[in-house]
Protein backbone atom coordinates (compact mmCIF):
# COMPACT_ATOMS: atom_id res chain seq x y z
CA UNK A 1 0.00 0.00 0.00
CA UNK A 2 1.06 3.43 -0.80
CA UNK A 3 1.46 6.23 1.64
CA UNK A 4 -0.93 8.32 0.10
CA UNK A 5 -3.10 5.63 0.62
CA UNK A 6 -1.89 4.38 3.74
CA UNK A 7 -2.84 8.01 5.42
CA UNK A 8 -6.29 8.35 3.72
CA UNK A 9 -7.11 4.33 5.03
CA UNK A 10 -5.92 5.98 8.42
CA UNK A 11 -7.88 8.72 8.62
CA UNK A 12 -11.18 7.35 7.23
CA UNK A 13 -10.33 4.26 10.06
CA UNK A 14 -10.44 7.34 12.73
CA UNK A 15 -13.55 8.67 11.22
CA UNK A 16 -15.14 5.53 11.52
CA UNK A 17 -13.76 4.63 15.40
CA UNK A 18 -15.26 7.79 15.89
CA UNK A 19 -18.72 7.31 14.63
CA UNK A 20 -18.51 9.16 11.55
CA UNK A 21 -20.76 6.75 8.97
CA UNK A 22 -19.20 8.77 6.37
CA UNK A 23 -15.78 7.21 7.33
CA UNK A 24 -16.54 3.67 5.62
CA UNK A 25 -18.48 5.46 2.27
CA UNK A 26 -15.28 7.49 2.00
CA UNK A 27 -13.18 3.81 2.25
CA UNK A 28 -15.11 2.22 -0.30
CA UNK A 29 -14.68 4.40 -2.81
CA UNK A 30 -11.24 5.08 -2.46
CA UNK A 31 -10.91 1.35 -2.72
CA UNK A 32 -13.13 1.19 -5.69
CA UNK A 33 -11.26 3.89 -8.07
CA UNK A 34 -7.57 2.03 -6.76
CA UNK A 35 -9.27 -1.04 -8.35
CA UNK A 36 -11.09 0.18 -11.17
CA UNK A 37 -7.56 2.14 -12.22
CA UNK A 38 -5.07 -1.66 -11.42
CA UNK A 39 -8.26 -3.18 -14.14
CA UNK A 40 -7.84 -0.68 -16.73
CA UNK A 41 -3.98 -0.72 -16.25
CA UNK A 42 -4.22 -4.82 -16.89
CA UNK A 43 -6.36 -4.45 -20.05
CA UNK A 44 -4.20 -1.94 -21.07
CA UNK A 45 -1.01 -4.21 -20.98
CA UNK A 46 -3.59 -7.17 -22.57
CA UNK A 47 -4.34 -5.38 -25.29
CA UNK A 48 -0.63 -4.15 -26.48
CA UNK A 49 0.56 -7.46 -25.70
CA UNK A 50 -2.62 -8.55 -28.02
CA UNK A 51 -1.90 -5.93 -30.57
CA UNK A 52 -5.43 -4.90 -29.41
CA UNK A 53 -6.92 -1.16 -28.85
CA UNK A 54 -8.33 -0.28 -25.71
CA UNK A 55 -10.86 2.53 -24.43
CA UNK A 56 -11.53 2.59 -20.61
CA UNK A 57 -15.32 3.67 -22.15
CA UNK A 58 -16.75 4.13 -25.60
CA UNK A 59 -19.90 4.61 -26.33
CA UNK A 60 -20.15 3.80 -29.81
CA UNK A 61 -19.65 -0.26 -28.74
CA UNK A 62 -23.79 0.16 -28.23
CA UNK A 63 -24.47 -0.17 -31.31
CA UNK A 64 -23.53 -3.64 -32.09
CA UNK A 65 -27.08 -4.66 -31.11
CA UNK A 66 -30.71 -3.49 -31.43
CA UNK A 67 -31.71 -6.66 -29.23
CA UNK A 68 -31.79 -7.69 -25.63
CA UNK A 69 -29.82 -7.27 -23.65
CA UNK A 70 -28.82 -3.85 -25.14
CA UNK A 71 -32.17 -2.34 -25.64
CA UNK A 72 -32.65 -3.69 -21.79
CA UNK A 73 -32.88 -1.29 -18.61
CA UNK A 74 -31.43 2.12 -19.01
CA UNK A 75 -28.33 4.01 -18.26
CA UNK A 76 -25.97 1.61 -21.06
CA UNK A 77 -22.47 2.10 -20.89
CA UNK A 78 -20.01 0.07 -22.74
CA UNK A 79 -16.83 0.00 -20.75
CA UNK A 80 -13.42 -1.63 -21.20
CA UNK A 81 -13.72 -2.26 -25.19
CA UNK A 82 -11.06 -4.09 -27.02
CA UNK A 83 -10.83 -3.84 -30.87
CA UNK A 84 -7.90 -5.91 -32.85
CA UNK A 85 -8.11 -8.69 -35.18
CA UNK A 86 -8.43 -12.44 -34.98
CA UNK A 87 -8.12 -15.36 -37.30
CA UNK A 88 -8.38 -12.33 -40.44
CA UNK A 89 -11.41 -10.71 -39.54
CA UNK A 90 -12.13 -8.05 -36.97
CA UNK A 91 -12.75 -8.78 -33.29
CA UNK A 92 -14.56 -6.63 -30.66
CA UNK A 93 -14.87 -6.99 -26.87
CA UNK A 94 -16.53 -5.04 -24.23
CA UNK A 95 -18.68 -5.37 -20.83
CA UNK A 96 -22.32 -4.02 -21.85
CA UNK A 97 -23.56 -2.55 -18.47
CA UNK A 98 -26.83 -0.95 -17.87
CA UNK A 99 -29.55 -0.50 -14.85
CA UNK A 100 -32.94 -1.48 -13.88
CA UNK A 101 -34.90 0.15 -11.86
CA UNK A 102 -37.94 -0.90 -9.92
CA UNK A 103 -39.98 0.96 -6.97
CA UNK A 104 -37.21 2.37 -4.84
CA UNK A 105 -34.55 0.01 -5.89
CA UNK A 106 -32.08 0.16 -8.89
CA UNK A 107 -29.95 -3.14 -9.88
CA UNK A 108 -26.99 -3.07 -12.37
CA UNK A 109 -26.83 -5.85 -14.88
CA UNK A 110 -23.34 -6.53 -16.57
CA UNK A 111 -22.96 -8.94 -19.81
CA UNK A 112 -19.38 -9.56 -21.60
CA UNK A 113 -19.55 -8.92 -25.29
CA UNK A 114 -17.92 -11.14 -27.92
CA UNK A 115 -18.14 -10.75 -31.81
CA UNK A 116 -16.15 -10.95 -34.84
CA UNK A 117 -17.17 -9.55 -37.78
CA UNK A 118 -19.49 -10.89 -41.17
CA UNK A 119 -18.26 -11.00 -45.05
CA UNK A 120 -21.73 -9.17 -45.14
CA UNK A 121 -24.21 -7.31 -43.56
CA UNK A 122 -27.40 -10.13 -42.88
CA UNK A 123 -30.55 -9.56 -40.71
CA UNK A 124 -30.60 -10.39 -36.82
CA UNK A 125 -30.26 -14.44 -36.12
CA UNK A 126 -30.79 -15.59 -32.70
CA UNK A 127 -29.72 -18.85 -31.46
CA UNK A 128 -30.80 -19.17 -27.73
CA UNK A 129 -31.88 -22.37 -25.61
CA UNK A 130 -35.37 -23.50 -24.72
CA UNK A 131 -36.41 -23.70 -21.17
CA UNK A 132 -39.88 -24.72 -19.39
CA UNK A 133 -41.66 -21.10 -19.78
CA UNK A 134 -39.56 -20.30 -23.43
CA UNK A 135 -41.32 -23.33 -24.50
CA UNK A 136 -44.82 -22.80 -23.21
CA UNK A 137 -44.95 -18.63 -24.05
CA UNK A 138 -42.36 -17.77 -27.06
CA UNK A 139 -42.75 -18.42 -30.49
CA UNK A 140 -39.63 -19.52 -32.49
CA UNK A 141 -38.84 -20.70 -36.25
CA UNK A 142 -38.81 -24.66 -36.35
CA UNK A 143 -36.58 -27.18 -37.81
CA UNK A 144 -37.43 -30.53 -39.40
CA UNK A 145 -35.11 -32.11 -36.64
CA UNK A 146 -37.09 -32.39 -33.29
CA UNK A 147 -34.27 -33.01 -31.14
CA UNK A 148 -33.11 -29.78 -32.60
CA UNK A 149 -36.32 -27.88 -31.53
CA UNK A 150 -36.67 -29.23 -28.15
CA UNK A 151 -32.98 -27.48 -27.23
CA UNK A 152 -32.66 -24.09 -29.08
CA UNK A 153 -34.95 -21.29 -29.44
CA UNK A 154 -34.28 -19.59 -33.16
CA UNK A 155 -35.22 -16.41 -34.00
CA UNK A 156 -35.36 -14.06 -37.39
CA UNK A 157 -37.66 -11.80 -39.25
CA UNK A 158 -36.05 -14.16 -42.16
CA UNK A 159 -37.19 -17.92 -41.52
CA UNK A 160 -35.79 -18.36 -44.82
CA UNK A 161 -32.45 -16.69 -43.99
CA UNK A 162 -32.63 -18.76 -40.65
CA UNK A 163 -33.41 -22.01 -42.60
CA UNK A 164 -29.78 -21.42 -45.12
CA UNK A 165 -28.02 -20.32 -41.81
CA UNK A 166 -29.15 -23.92 -39.77
CA UNK A 167 -28.91 -26.53 -42.28
CA UNK A 168 -29.09 -30.02 -41.27
CA UNK A 169 -25.51 -30.75 -41.07
CA UNK A 170 -25.30 -27.49 -38.49
CA UNK A 171 -28.03 -28.44 -36.32
CA UNK A 172 -26.39 -31.97 -35.95
CA UNK A 173 -23.01 -29.86 -35.28
CA UNK A 174 -24.94 -27.57 -32.71
CA UNK A 175 -26.28 -30.76 -30.98
CA UNK A 176 -23.25 -32.32 -30.17
CA UNK A 177 -20.72 -29.49 -29.28
CA UNK A 178 -21.29 -28.60 -25.72
CA UNK A 179 -20.51 -25.19 -26.35
CA UNK A 180 -23.05 -24.88 -28.78
CA UNK A 181 -25.90 -26.37 -26.21
CA UNK A 182 -24.73 -23.58 -23.56
CA UNK A 183 -23.19 -20.70 -25.27
CA UNK A 184 -25.82 -18.07 -26.62
CA UNK A 185 -25.02 -16.22 -29.69
CA UNK A 186 -26.30 -13.64 -32.62
CA UNK A 187 -26.09 -12.67 -35.96
CA UNK A 188 -26.64 -8.76 -36.48
CA UNK A 189 -26.11 -6.46 -39.18
CA UNK A 190 -22.31 -7.15 -39.81
CA UNK A 191 -21.21 -8.96 -36.23
CA UNK A 192 -21.52 -12.27 -35.03
CA UNK A 193 -21.46 -12.26 -31.36
CA UNK A 194 -21.64 -13.67 -28.03
CA UNK A 195 -22.46 -12.52 -24.46
CA UNK A 196 -23.14 -13.81 -21.26
CA UNK A 197 -23.89 -12.36 -17.64
CA UNK A 198 -21.06 -10.80 -16.05
CA UNK A 199 -17.83 -8.50 -17.17
CA UNK A 200 -15.19 -8.66 -19.54
CA UNK A 201 -12.83 -11.29 -18.85
CA UNK A 202 -9.85 -11.31 -21.45
CA UNK A 203 -8.85 -14.80 -20.70
CA UNK A 204 -12.42 -15.73 -21.86
CA UNK A 205 -11.56 -13.89 -25.09
CA UNK A 206 -10.48 -16.19 -27.31
CA UNK A 207 -11.91 -19.11 -26.35
CA UNK A 208 -15.22 -17.51 -27.44
CA UNK A 209 -13.86 -15.71 -30.53
CA UNK A 210 -13.03 -18.88 -31.40
CA UNK A 211 -16.21 -20.76 -31.22
CA UNK A 212 -17.69 -18.19 -33.06
CA UNK A 213 -14.96 -18.64 -35.85
CA UNK A 214 -16.23 -22.24 -35.69
CA UNK A 215 -20.13 -21.04 -36.02
CA UNK A 216 -18.90 -19.05 -38.83
CA UNK A 217 -17.29 -22.40 -40.86
CA UNK A 218 -20.96 -23.76 -40.97
CA UNK A 219 -22.42 -21.29 -43.19
CA UNK A 220 -22.92 -22.24 -46.48
CA UNK A 221 -21.29 -19.65 -48.60
CA UNK A 222 -24.06 -18.71 -50.73
CA UNK A 223 -25.55 -17.15 -47.40
CA UNK A 224 -23.22 -14.25 -48.21
CA UNK A 225 -23.91 -13.60 -51.94
CA UNK A 226 -27.55 -13.78 -51.60
CA UNK A 227 -29.72 -10.25 -51.25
Amino acid sequence: MTAALSGVVISVLALVCLGIPGGAIAIAIVYSRRSRQRHIAQLAAWAAHYGFQYWPRDQSALGLSRHPPFTTGSGHEALDVLRGTFRGVHLHCFQLRYHVSSGDSTSTHDYQVVAISLPAMRPLLDIAHENALSRRFDKDITFENRAFNDRFKIASPSPRYAHDVIHPRTMEWMLADPRARTIRWRFEGAWLMTFRPGGLKPEEIFYYAEFLHQVLDQVPKHVWSDG
